[in-house]
């Protein structure tokens, strides 16, 4: 049986067509683009008062930080194929078949084919020095597109003495889950030799404005880590996410379904994990925010200080036991929503910004910073007119799909999600920020209006994902 659902993308922003003419460049604020894997909103500029990230929170504090950010598909791949492209991964043509991981140089010719370059290819045509280290599509950006790159490196397994990927604690066949301490010292870590690498190229004299990018691993499972990060989390201080033991009365089989090969709160909690899972998540964050403040603490004492942009952003969020899951992918606003910082100096430091704001926001973004000429292609729009005036009317919802699973869409304070069998969710974070209460099933008309609403934006799109049943697992 075949269903269709439909993906909204009424937030597309066609800008107009960018001139072949280079642009003069002396002028031009350079960008230094970092991101993080599978970081949640756990961090101490968010309201976090237990997870350490001094190095993020000042940055957070010397620019603009988004509460309610939200990337485009909750896996890392297709995720950061749409912030790298500015458009949503099934417009890159990529939706149900070929499974959901592309290869970099796939989407590379995919945004070519499409008309279009990705973000630092863009740069580059008007006249941008283009470097690249670390995780920034699924792996690395092909070494072929960019000026300088610190090659593509590997990740960080915990390797027994044949070599084997060594299992601590989660030996289920699904995912790359598993916490506790690595014996590898910090320096022969791949996030470590990033930093350093990019250290390097703040501190060499560049003769146009760069972009520099940044990929970090952790906190992306598995979550190993040296023991003097998991030592500043004792456990019995640790405080646990919230729970509720009968959260998925009320969520359609269609949600349950698909993530169910993880562990959940129950097993975590009967094997006495779940405090030892979470300080290893916050362990990496901590790794990972040093590793961070190596680089802006670099940038600060270059001559480039005043004259850099800095953006910090994750491809997705990561559940920690809320709504009993250890994982990304799903609908739910854990793994949808993640942490964005922009920092440029021109404007200093703003109150935080409650806007539903979108990943694919960046490319616009970043080209209205600098100044170069907008490209129509891109699927996103500016937060220019938030970065000056947080108060400004945003009145746009913010997207996120799973390819043929479900759609889901976080507008005001509400968040609906349609799956592919036509069941619902519908949560108001205003007074539900755990989503432990589906409107959906409310007994009285009190929501029908914002559901038939909500609904009806997912109706208007123009993209129409199709569902295999006999493919779903």
């Amino acid at each position: 049986m075949k269903l269709i659902f439909i993906l909204l993308i009424t937030s597309v922003c066609f800008t107009s067509c960018s001139s072949s003419k280079k642009v003069k460049v002396e002028e031009k604020p350079n960008v230094l683009f970092i991101a993080v894997d599978d970081l949640n909103d756990w961090a101490g500029y968010m309201g976090n008062n237990q997870t350490k990230t001094p190095k993020m929170d000042v940055l957070a504090s010397q620019g603009t930080f988004f509460n309610s950010a939200h990337c485009q598909y909750a896996v890392c791949g297709p995720s950061r194929a749409s912030v790298m492209s500015g458009m949503y991964y099934h417009s890159l043509g990529f939706g149900v078949e070929g499974g959901i991981q592309r290869e970099d140089e796939e989407i590379v010719n995919a945004v070519k084919k499409k008309g279009s370059s990705l973000i630092y290819e863009y740069f580059s045509d008007y006249g941008y020095k283009t470097m690249a280290g670390g995780k920034l599509l699924h792996h690395h950006v092909p070494e072929e597109t960019v000026d300088v790159s610190n090659g593509r490196g590997s990740w960080d397994f915990n390797l027994d003495e044949n070599g084997k990927k060594k299992r601590l604690n989660w030996f289920g066949s699904k995912g790359l889950l598993d916490w506790g301490p690595i014996s590898k010292p910090e320096h022969e870590m791949s996030d470590y030799k990033t930093a350093e690498w990019a250290v390097d190229q703040l501190s060499q004299k560049h003769d146009k404005p760069f972009f520099l990018m940044t990929g970090f691993l952790r906190p992306h499972t598995p979550l190993y880590v040296q023991q003097k990060y998991l030592d500043m989390y004792p456990l019995d201080e640790i405080e646990l996410p919230p729970y509720k033991e009968d959260d998925y009365n009320d969520i359609p089989k269609a949600a349950e379904a698909v993530w169910n090969s993880y562990p959940d709160v129950p097993w975590a909690i009967k094997n006495n994990q779940w405090r030892k899972m979470v300080q290893a998540y916050m362990a990496c964050i901590t790794f990972t925010d040093t590793q961070v403040g190596k680089i802006l603490d670099a940038l600060e004492k270059s001559p480039y200080r005043d004259n850099t942009i800095v953006v910090l952003w994750s491809d997705h969020g990561f559940h920690m036991g809320e709504k009993s899951r250890f994982q990304k992918h799903t609908a739910w606003d854990r793994s949808t929503k993640v942490p964005l910082i922009i920092k440029d100096p021109r404007f200093g430091s703003t109150k935080p910004i409650e806007a539903n704001v979108q990943l694919i926001d960046l490319y616009p973004t970043l080209l209205d910073l600098c100044g170069l000429p907008e490209n129509k292609k891109v699927e996103g729009r500016s937060l220019v007119p938030l970065l000056k005036n947080p108060d400004v009317t945003w009145d746009y919802p913010a997207y996120t799909f799973r390819r043929e699973v479900y759609a889901t869409v976080k507008y005001d304070t509400y968040r609906f999600t349609e799956y592919y069998d036509g069941s619902q969710e519908l949560y108001n974070h205003e007074n539900d920020p755990n989503e432990w209460d589906n409107l959906v099933l409310s007994t009285t008309d009190k929501y029908k209006d914002i559901i038939d609403h909500m609904h009806g934006l997912l109706e208007k799109s123009d993209v129409i994902l199709g569902y295999d049943e006999s493919k779903q697992r």
